[in-house]
């Protein structure tokens, strides 16, 4: 009798042991997806509740539990920079900032590239910047230290753009600036605008003291967009007076570079520039000063435009490009990749949020993330110039269902 109670106090004690471990294990081992003990089945099974939950990091998907409504945003690594562009204008009305807040929280964006010097020339903050102020050049839209500390509170990578080299205001107001019209010597008028000399160093110290200054205020990331000089119109007449000693326009828009990285090497900012999605394809500048193995090694990242509507007709073949997003984006990306190759430089695609000829849908959408991971890009931009992102929203979060995160 006496053995037969030690063998059941045994059995017992072996029973419990193993009880206790299989509800202690998954909290030792919560990479473990599968770990779940007999009494947290039995309190799911009597449960209505579907705790399916998931978090998401660098996009790899995995269950841990949360819900799923309070899934928690990754850390920005460098290139997974996820976001959306907005005006000045759009940035200053709090309703619409507040909007493309929304839509960051339910989605897996997590940047904002907001215009701090726009396409007219002006500059949307309230800069301190004598040469902007005497100009006229200065138009606040937004209070930059509110918009800097809202990002920062709710984790979201700001960057700057800075239109560079299209800039009306200043070529008019200081016309000895401006790219000169060969046939009377008064400012070029191209592109439907005038435009700064590329090889002008004091319009190169005015747009590098704006990037200072706002890196001083807590910006992530400047952007300098329009590094180059003008593509279409009357460029046959562009007369570049500043080019002294007869050097390329690559090489004026290397040396802007050079200088800008230079003098903010002792800030926090990242550095970064837009490009045509076409000069990832060619093996030369295409007339606009553009080349990317020589512009690569000052960046900290390279933003190609690769809108499929701005492929000429019969670009790889398809009579409108802009009907092939997939496509597109792929192959421009997988021909530009070589040219960044031994620079520190990250490449990240600029895609197409609105439609030309054709009617963009979620599916457009998330077949341009898809050709960009398909080559190990972590991250993207998204454009539309009246700052609609509805079906950015829509696309991402059915990219979310897809993967079985969200009901």
């Amino acid at each position: 009798m006496l053995f037969r109670i030690k063998k059941l106090l045994v059995f017992l004690t072996i029973f419990f042991n193993i009880l206790i471990f299989l509800n202690i294990y998954p909290l030792i081992k919560p990479g473990i997806l599968s770990a779940v003990s007999p009494l947290r089945v039995m309190k799911n099974n009597n449960s209505n509740n579907d705790k399916r939950v998931s978090r998401l990091i660098s996009d790899i998907f995995f269950y841990n539990e949360c819900e799923p409504s309070e899934f928690k945003k990754p850390k920005i690594l460098p290139g997974s920079q996820k976001g959306l562009y907005l005006t000045g204008y759009s940035m200053g009305i709090e309703s619409r900032r507040s909007n493309i807040y929304d839509i960051i929280e339910k989605t897996e964006l997590n940047t904002i590239v907001f215009n701090v010097k726009d396409d007219s020339g002006y500059i949307n903050y309230d800069t301190n910047n004598d040469f902007a102020i005497s100009s006229n050049a200065k138009i606040v839209t937004y209070d930059i230290k509110k918009i800097i500390s809202e990002m920062d509170e709710k984790g979201i990578y700001s960057i700057a753009r800075i239109v560079v080299f299209k800039d009306p205001v200043i070529a008019k107001k200081h016309p000895e600036m401006a790219i000169k019209d060969s046939r009377d010597g008064s400012p070029l008028y191209s592109e439907g605008s005038y435009w700064p000399d590329i090889y002008c160093e004091d319009y190169w110290n005015y747009i590098i003291d704006i990037a200072l200054e706002i890196s001083q205020m807590g910006v992530n990331e400047i952007q300098f967009d329009y590094i180059r000089g003008p593509a279409r119109g009357n460029v046959k007449f562009a007369d570049y007076t500043f080019n002294k000693n007869n050097i390329t326009k690559s090489e004026a828009i290397c040396n802007f570079l050079k200088k800008a990285k230079e003098v903010l090497k002792h800030t926090n900012v990242k550095i970064s520039a837009d490009i045509f999605g076409f000069v990832l394809i060619e093996n030369n500048d295409q007339g606009i000063g553009q080349m990317v193995e020589e512009i690569a090694p000052y960046l900290d990242y390279l933003y190609p435009m690769l809108y499929p509507s701005h492929y000429s007709k019969g670009f790889m073949g398809f009579y409108n490009p802009e009907e092939h997003p997939f496509e597109v984006v792929k192959y421009s990306l997988e021909k530009g990749f070589p040219k960044i190759e031994g620079s520190k430089c990250i490449m990240i695609p600029w895609l197409q949020a609105f439609g030309l000829k054709v009617k963009y849908t979620k599916d457009d959408i998330l077949s341009q993330i898809s050709a960009s991971e398909q080559l190990g890009i972590n991250g993207f931009l998204f454009w539309n110039a009246s700052n609609d992102y509805t079906i950015v929203e829509d696309a991402l979060i059915e990219r979310y269902k897809l993967k079985g995160l969200i009901d």
